[in-house]
């Protein structure tokens, strides 16, 4: 048979050239070494037309790629421009438009391959780095960085409709991903699918493709031959051998789908018939071959050389002989067909009766054709929505989840990222940073670097093993690689040679005292690491066989078990190591969503004990893309959507419970930016993130500064001032909780000391009583009892009882004093329960004669403390003053503990008593012993610096007690607290011993000497509770007991 090949046109200069086919079949674009972008007709009455030429590119063109409106290209420097396509406008002249349209990348590294999505929003990049690009062709911003390849990345084809991207790369493993949702997944690679190729060399550089159904993905294969892979499950179906002697470069499927056209380093065009298995056609050129491509609208191929010239076959498949057609359009009619059948149908209900007279087909036949029109016709079914509410709209159905089985689980290394440029972050914590620099084919260059300079100095070594992960502590560096570099290694060459990847995995410690910390151990052949940690007890290797090896960090193996080979990834610190699991399967939606699920083990780093396991929660549609422990030892996790989250209380198995504390893509709308934050390390109260701006989700070099996020618990109501307050206290009670489980995990005690303790839960406190005094002030009785039930120190809950006395809540003072009793107070054992609210309900008359008392006091107590400060002429002007601040920011719970201020609103007639008060409350005093102060300095609930010219505490006595004296002092019949306290001691006369009610009207050591003596000739001790002196505004109280 004679084959219509047309003469070589010599489109470039000598070199790899790239070629495509517009959809129309029109013309053919073609890209070579002299950097020139060129436009030929393709038909036979066209072809020899001059050439439209684009001379954007300064390098040489890699890759080409054509759409219905556009053409993109890349070339070796990087860049990728993309060309608009139209008709001309100029006057007598119907022929083609190209006029450049931007720069859709500028990347460092050469652009081997481009493919655009059916739906021409999205285009997808391979450079010679380990990432694919997903750029949108809206307004050419980075979507998508796809990572997971080891090497250099060749070739990228989406399928027909998009759902898919196939990728292969120089090591020869193929990768199908999952582009139908939001944030594009992997879900199956097939490792050496493909032959191992030479990263840099163009004419090596092979392509693979989908058949125009996308049921087959066809792959060049080590051996010469052509390996098809079934969609549906991923295996392979065929394979089509015999036809060439070299590696085959190129391939091409014919519109139809039942021919391959594949070009070869044999200098081989070969034409495959699928369906047969067998080569049908062949052309034999002078030269090696580049690219080959199918005329999606005619029988026709073209194909190119190494010398720069293309070559058009006409009637390639010979239909006179029988064979069927390289395009047939039964497939585009049907699905044509199918949607005028469907639009039809609902507004012409004689459509379908018409339609099937005239075409001489019955309506069921005519419906099994659309059923079977392809992907694309359902596709139309699934957008449309029908609207049979006559509301002139519909919703779409919820998506329907189902489980799946799980492909392989992609591991990944907390801190690390993939090559940018000539380089790459191994690791990077508040450590410090390891950076992989690419210097040629034998070493990479290892840097360390440390924030604090002090502890340790920055080095750098060559690296001969080409490390492909690092875990960083103060300790020491771990390194683990399975690069076939590890033959430059002597010691490993024989073992190379027998495996195809051993692994190896290094330790480097930092102990100066140590003449040689350094260790490596040989992993066996066909084990290769998946993760790796360590800490400063030790180092931790999980592998592709699902060993968990544990080292210590002199080298020794201390122990090794098996987990379920799902490992995700694993991180360490001191003595516990967090393991992330994949869940057993993959729930999917109808709609392509897919929702992932993890477990955790967390476990000692000698391996003989665990300490929590269970499920760890991520986001809907999201999956864990950072792992790390916070300073203080909480295991913390976050998402690709953004949310922190904390295991807390894993120190006691059945209460750990993940708690969300940030939610960063919402800081990032907040505060209106389009940034992305990459996780460094966590604190209690910030999360340290290196910002990315725009879709960029790596760090870039040199070493960014790094961002503090405070830590903020995503409540309700953050807006106002009391969910922002119950945000603070929530994440301090957090910080709290688990300094102190901690100590208990480990024996020691709460770091800094009791004295510590006592500070932080002071801090909580603070933030209680705040939330106390925003509950008074709104008259939430209910709520500021609910809080104050939280407060955690005594002096603390004093001061909640001022804040009631202060903002006229007397019945909640009253409950306040009786929960106060029952939670610090031991000789009061009856709880505030049920019989608490009965209580309140009837009044105090049904109460003990001694509990009456004890809440009389307390009450009156607070009252001489708050109100008996000045005399009585400052009486209005204090109070206005107080009054047009109650509702500011000020704490009014700091005016109820200091001295040294005046705060006197009008007295509450709730507390206006008779002088009998006083004297039940001196009474109750003999029966309720004084309760030493919590801490040696005075009660500062707000952390209110206290004035240096106020009140001084003169001796360490209680000052409920001093307060109680300072009552009776004052005490009149007609006013129950003076304003002015006298500044001489007074003497008072000693009382019988059988006159009780005389002596239980003493203060409180007064009525104990008197009890204790029948003697009436006692001295009367001297008692002054407070005294005041006025100067310059300045107020000094003396408690003196003589």
């Amino acid at each position: 048979m004679t084959q219509s090949i047309t003469a070589p046109r010599y489109a470039h200069a000598e070199g790899y050239t790239a070629l495509a086919f517009g959809k129309s079949g029109q013309f053919v674009c073609t890209g070579g070494s002299d950097s020139l972008v060129r436009v030929f007709y393709a038909s036979k009455s066209e072809r020899d037309q001059e050439a439209i030429t684009l001379e954007q590119h300064s390098d040489n063109i890699l890759s080409l790629a054509v759409s219905r409106s556009k053409t993109i290209s890349g070339d070796e420097e990087g860049m990728v421009f993309s060309f608009d396509l139209g008709q001309s406008s100029a006057p007598d002249s119907d022929g083609l438009s190209v006029e450049p349209s931007g720069t859709v990348l500028r990347s460092t590294l050469p652009a081997r391959d481009i493919s655009i999505s059916s739906n021409e929003r999205q285009v997808a990049i391979a450079t010679d780095d380990e990432n694919i690009r997903i750029i949108s062709l809206l307004d050419m911003a980075v979507l998508h960085t796809l990572v997971g390849h080891r090497g250099s990345v060749n070739s990228v084809a989406y399928s027909p409709d998009s759902k898919y991207l196939a990728s292969s790369g120089c090591d020869g493993t193929v990768r199908i991903w999952d582009m139908r949702e939001g944030d594009p997944a992997c879900v199956q690679i097939m490792p050496k699918a493909a032959y191992v190729c030479e990263p840099g060399n163009s004419m090596e550089q092979y392509k693979i493709r989908w058949s125009p159904d996308g049921r087959t993905l066809a792959i060049p294969c080590t051996d010469h031959s052509i390996k098809l892979i079934e969609h549906s499950n991923w295996d392979v179906t065929a394979f089509l051998a015999g036809g060439h002697t070299n590696t085959i470069c190129h391939l091409a499927w014919s519109p139809s789908g039942k021919y391959l056209a594949s070009a070869s380093l044999d200098c081989q065009v070969v034409v495959w018939n699928v369906a047969a298995r067998k080569a049908m056609l062949s052309y034999a050129n002078a030269n090696a071959l580049c690219q080959v491509e199918w005329n999606p609208q005619s029988n026709m191929l073209a194909f190119s050389d190494c010398t720069g010239a293309m070559y058009i076959w006409d009637d390639v498949i010979p239909t006179e002989q029988g064979h069927a057609a390289p395009f047939e359009r039964a497939l585009a009619d049907a699905v044509t067909l199918g949607k005028d059948k469907l639009m039809s149908d609902l507004f012409d209900d004689t459509a379908t009766a018409d339609r099937a007279s005239e075409d001489g087909m019955d309506e069921d036949e005519d419906e099994g054709d659309f059923l079977d029109a392809g992907d694309a016709t359902a596709d139309a079914m699934d957008d449309f929505v029908v609207d049979d509410d006559g509301a002139g709209y519909a919703e779409r159905q919820a998506p329907r989840w189902t489980a799946v089985a799980a492909s392989e689980v992609q591991c990944f290394q907390p801190g690390s990222t993939p090559w940018l440029g000539s380089r790459r972050y191994l690791a990077f914590t508040m450590v410090g940073s390891v950076v992989s620099v690419a210097q040629d084919e034998s070493h990479n260059t290892i840097e360390i670097e440390f924030y604090d300079k002090s502890v340790h100095r920055d080095f750098h070594f060559s690296d001969s093993f080409k490390f492909s992960m690092a875990a960083l502590s103060d300790s020491g560096c771990l390194f683990a690689t399975t690069s076939k570099e590890l033959a430059n290694d002597r010691s490993l060459r024989g073992a190379a040679a027998e495996a195809d990847e051993i692994s190896v995995v290094s330790y480097k410690g930092f102990a100066s005292w140590s003449a040689n910390s350094d260790w490596t151990f040989k992993l066996p052949p066909k084990e290769n690491p998946r993760c790796i940690a360590t800490s400063s007890q030790g180092a931790a290797v999980v592998t592709s066989l699902g060993n968990l090896r544990l080292f210590t960090c002199g080298g020794a193996q201390r122990h090794i078990e098996t987990l379920p080979n799902r490992v995700v990834t694993c991180v360490a610190r001191d003595d516990m190591l967090l393991v992330i699991l994949g869940a057993l399967g993959t729930i999917r939606s109808s709609d392509g969503m897919k929702q992932l699920e993890y477990e955790y083990v967390l476990m000692n780093m000698d391996g003989q004990s665990r300490l929590a396991t269970g499920s760890c929660p991520v986001t809907p549609a999201s999956e864990i893309v950072w792992v790390g422990f916070s300073e203080e030892g909480h295991p913390a996790v976050c998402d690709s959507k953004g949310l922190l989250r904390v295991l807390h209380k894993y120190w006691a198995p059945t209460h750990a419970s993940w708690v969300p504390i940030l939610d960063s893509r919402k800081l990032s709308r907040d505060r209106g930016k389009r940034e992305g934050f990459w996780p460094v390390a966590i604190s209690a109260r910030q999360f340290i993130v290196a910002t990315c701006q725009g879709k960029s989700k790596y760090p870039p070099f040199p070493k960014p500064i790094l961002d503090e996020l405070d830590i903020d618990l995503p409540l309700l109501n953050t807006d106002t001032q009391v969910g922002q307050q119950e945000a603070k206290y929530l994440a301090s009670r957090l910080f709290v909780e688990q300094q102190r489980g901690e100590a208990e995990r480990i024996g020691g005690e709460y770091p800094g000391g009791a004295s510590a303790l006592v500070r932080d839960e002071l801090g909580q406190d603070k933030l209680l009583l705040r939330l106390i005094q925003l509950a008074c002030k709104s008259d939430k009785t209910q709520r500021a009892m609910d809080l104050a039930m939280m407060i955690a120190l005594e002096k603390s809950f004093d001061a909640a009882v001022k804040i009631a006395v202060f903002l006229k809540q007397s019945s909640l003072a009253e409950r306040l004093v009786r929960l106060r009793e029952t939670k610090f107070t031991s000789h009061f054992e009856d709880d505030i329960s049920d019989e608490d609210h009965s209580e309140a309900a009837v009044g105090q008359s049904n109460l003990p004669k001694s509990r009456q008392s004890a809440v009389a006091t307390a009450v009156a107590t607070a009252a001489a403390t708050t109100y008996g400060r000045e005399r009585r002429a400052a009486d209005s002007d204090a109070g206005d003053d107080v009054d047009s601040n109650s509702d500011s920011d000020s704490d009014l719970g700091v005016a109820a503990l200091e001295l040294g201020k005046s705060i006197r609103p009008p007295l509450p007639e709730a507390l206006m008593h008779s002088g009998a008060l006083a004297a039940s409350a001196s009474r109750s005093l003999v029966s309720r012993p004084a309760q030493p102060p919590t801490t040696s300095k005075p009660f500062n609930p707000f952390g209110v610096a206290t004035p240096s010219k106020s009140m001084e505490i003169k001796r360490s006595d209680s000052f409920f007690s001093a307060a109680d004296a300072h009552s009776d002092e004052s005490a009149s019949p007609s006013t129950p607290f003076g304003s002015v306290m006298p500044v001489s001691t007074t003497k008072r006369q000693q009382p019988s011993s059988g006159d009780d009610d005389a002596a239980m009207s003493l203060p409180r050591k007064q009525a104990k000497r008197a009890t204790a003596s029948d003697s009436k000739d006692r001295t009367q001790p001297k008692l002054t509770a407070f005294a005041f002196k006025k100067g310059g505004g300045n107020m000094e109280r003396d408690m003196t007991d003589d």
